[in-house]
């Protein structure tokens, strides 16, 4: 599961369909790319990871 929150509050929980890493700093610099509608209160969010 991923968790993204701000502080105590928790902002978005899905299941990972991704890579996993041991800490976050094994991924490196990310840059935002396309945010996509996907409903009233849905996003999709495409992460671009630096080479």
């Amino acid at each position: 599961m991923i968790r993204i929150s701000d502080g105590d509050q928790t902002i978005d929980w899905q299941p990972c369909g991704g890579t996993h890493v041991a800490n976050t700093r094994e991924i490196g610099k990310i840059r935002f790319g396309k945010v996509e509608k996907k409903g009233k209160i849905n996003r999709r969010v495409a992460i671009h990871f630096a080479d």
